[in-house]
């Protein structure tokens, strides 16, 4: 999606918008960004995380197939660059230019309901309390530091291979979905232990996993239940999380 954050100018400009037009055009992006990231945070738990993840990767990977198929198969080349950009070398005009530029809009605002952040959450989860600040340290740097190699790659990669740039991210989406798919189980829901057993040699397989379905939430509400019915009292839980990894699933 960065793709499109960080050289929408360059990507309307192929679609054959100019100067302020250009500008404000971009500016609406950032506030789809903002506010379809806001929310999603209405609905996250309940949809869980591996829908978004994968069908948001998806969605994504359809966009980039679109815009790179338009720009291949309507775009003009202009080798001297768009408006002297000698990073934008094809250009589109008419009713392509518009699918284009809707395209851009309704990658974004995939991106902002479902990876943007999405992501931030899954990675929190995953790690053991030992191990968060740590693992969330690790994931902090490695987004900032493909971003910038991203920063350095567009421009290039624009200007020499055009169109198949978009090619090229909308297989890596696919990708991404698929290794959502097999290899990341639901968190959604789960105590912390509960998640360090879906990671563990012999668990259940993630596309099996289910968001809810906690042991702990089932105990807590199972007192609660018998303490409102008013037939036991000083109810103990378990002395240690004695579930199996079957009892994960929902």
């Amino acid at each position: 999606a960065n793709v499109m954050t960080y050289y929408v100018v360059y990507v309307f400009q192929m679609a054959g918008l100019t100067g302020n037009i250009n500008l404000i055009s971009s500016g609406v992006q950032y506030a789809l960004f903002i506010v379809f990231t806001s929310i999603v945070f209405f609905f996250i738990d309940t949809t869980g995380r591996r829908p978004l993840l994968i069908y948001g990767a998806l969605g994504m990977g359809t966009c980039m197939f679109v815009v790179g198929g338009v720009l291949g198969n309507y775009g003009t080349a202009v080798p001297g660059g768009v408006g002297g950009n000698p990073n934008v070398v094809i250009s589109v005009t008419g009713a392509p230019s518009h699918v284009v530029i809707a395209f851009s809009y309704i990658l974004i605002i995939i991106y902002a309901l479902t990876l943007a952040p999405i992501a931030w959450v899954y990675a929190a989860e995953v790690w053991s309390l030992e191990t968060r600040a740590t693992g969330m340290g690790l994931a902090a740097i490695a987004n900032w530091l493909f971003n910038f190699a991203l920063g350095l790659f567009i421009p290039p990669a624009f200007a020499n291979i055009s169109y198949k740039t978009f090619i090229i991210f909308g297989v890596l989406c696919l990708g991404a979905a698929v290794q959502a798919f097999f290899t990341y189980p639901e968190t959604a829901g789960k105590s912390i232990e509960e998640i360090q057993l879906l990671f563990e040699s012999g668990s259940i397989p993630a596309w099996r996993t289910k968001p809810g379905g906690s042991r702990l939430d089932a105990e807590v509400e199972r007192v609660r239940d018998l303490q409102r019915k008013g037939s036991v009292t000083g109810i103990g839980m378990p002395e240690k999380a004695d579930f199996t990894h079957k009892e994960l699933v929902a």
